[in-house]
């Protein structure tokens, strides 16, 4: 999705609250910190340049489930399956799903996947409400898409 094969695009989310420390740093303190942690994770090397940054600021941001939700979200994964089908959507925000945060993890992941060439259903994960209850083995098998 992003016109110079040469460069990609990455996204951090930060939890925090309206109003407390994290929310009301700065702009450049908040790029600043999402460089520093990309770099110390090795997500990107000291010799990359990071050419833009930008900060959305979103109160309220977890979805809330009404009556006509599940429809709603049907309607946007089917329009977007057909002008964007590269799009990966992933996390709390992206999938406009209520996950935990290692649901939300694993979807980052196989969703780097799907771009190297996997073909993984993002929608899968924690779709069981008992995952929980699941062994260790069990739990986190991805689940590949099955094309008619």
């Amino acid at each position: 999705m992003v016109p110079d094969p040469s460069t990609t695009c990455l996204g951090m989310e930060y939890f925090c609250f309206e109003g407390d420390g994290l929310w009301n740093q700065s702009d450049d303190a908040l790029l600043a910190l999402a460089e520093s942690e990309l770099r110390s994770m090795k997500l990107i090397k000291q010799e990359h340049l990071i050419m833009d940054g930008q900060v959305v600021r979103v109160p309220k941001a977890y979805p809330v489930y009404d009556e006509g939700y599940q429809e709603r979200i049907a309607t946007i994964r089917h329009e977007l399956a057909h002008i964007a089908h590269n799009l990966q959507l992933v996390g709390r925000n992206g999938m406009h799903r209520y996950n935990n945060q290692d649901h939300a993890m694993m979807t980052g992941f196989l969703a780097a996947r799907n771009l190297l060439g996997g073909d993984y259903n993002l929608w899968a994960v924690n779709t069981d409400a008992e995952y929980l209850e699941h062994t260790q083995q069990e739990r986190w098998v991805p689940q590949k898409v099955v094309k008619a």
